[in-house]
């Protein structure tokens, strides 16, 4: 950055990007990442320890509620904890999605004051909240893959599909987190129906309960949310239990529709933000 202050870098005035392009933008996005980490465990004794505690925890919780004490099943998984299989493969997305879709949605109000201050491409700061989930996107396969292999379940040849898996993970959320974080700029409204479609989009999603305890009628109505996709997807790679027809298919449109729709509707609306900055 040629010594540079990072507050003071050129900036093109054509396109409102600090000079660079790619690379300078990935310069930003690590610095941020790095100030996102600083600021998120600031004054906290155990630190980023808290990102496995926390995931751990939740674990825990959803275990001994329905697998202890209700004694939820899941027909067709072979193992002797096959319900805390299932469970992670569901908490290994959902987590990170709602830490991303969570801190990302405000991001771009929180930094107001800067942006009018100092312009720099917008997408960096949505990006840095899906980057801050990534640790416990990786905690949470890495603990799914370990404790699959512990109970007997695997490896399968299709577990070569993962990394693809996590690739559309992130280009769902990040693509979502575009969308509502330049909404809820424009309209602060957003923040509160998030938090709300959040909550209820936990129980369309098959991560408590597996799709087999639901009416077989119902399960197609599953592909019209995306994160169930991705769910249900990661559960037929990873232990082998069966998927609604066309459940990777729906995977794909939703991939292309809020990836790749994410991106173009953040960057037409950057004309917009700009007359409101």
């Amino acid at each position: 950055m040629s010594g540079k202050p990072l507050a003071q870098t050129r900036l093109d005035p054509d396109h409102g990007a600090p000079s660079g392009g790619a690379q300078h933008a990935w310069v930003l996005w690590r610095y941020w990442l790095l100030r996102e980490f600083k600021t998120r465990y600031a004054g906290s004794v155990l630190g980023v320890a808290w990102a496995v505690i926390q995931p751990l925890a939740s674990l825990a919780i959803f275990y001994v509620l329905f697998g202890l004490i209700l004694a939820v099943r899941v027909p067709g998984l072979a193992a002797s904890n096959g319900y805390l299989l299932h469970l992670l493969a569901g908490l290994a997305i959902w987590l990170p999605f709602t830490d991303a879709i969570g801190r990302g949605v405000g991001s771009l109000a929180a930094y107001e004051d800067f942006l009018r201050k100092q312009p720099m491409p917008a997408e960096i700061l949505p990006a840095v909240s899906v980057g801050g989930s990534l640790l416990v996107l990786g905690i949470g396969y890495g603990l799914l893959l370990v404790l699959s292999i512990a109970q007997g379940v695997g490896p399968f040849f299709t577990w070569g599909w993962l990394p693809l898996l996590v690739l559309a993970q992130i280009a769902l959320t990040f693509g979502l987190t575009l969308v509502l974080s330049m909404a809820h700029f424009l309209w602060r409204d957003v923040g509160s129906f998030v938090g709300f479609g959040l909550q209820l989009g936990f129980y369309l999603t098959p991560i408590v309960y597996p799709l087999a305890q639901v009416p077989e009628r119902f399960h197609s109505w599953f592909l019209l949310n995306p994160v169930a996709c991705l769910v249900l997807t990661v559960q037929s790679a990873v232990l082998h239990m069966p998927a609604p027809p066309g459940t990777v298919w729906a995977l794909v449109a939703w991939v292309a529709l809020l990836g790749g729709g994410g991106w173009w509707f953040f960057r037409s609306m950057k004309p917009v933000l700009g007359e409101a900055l």
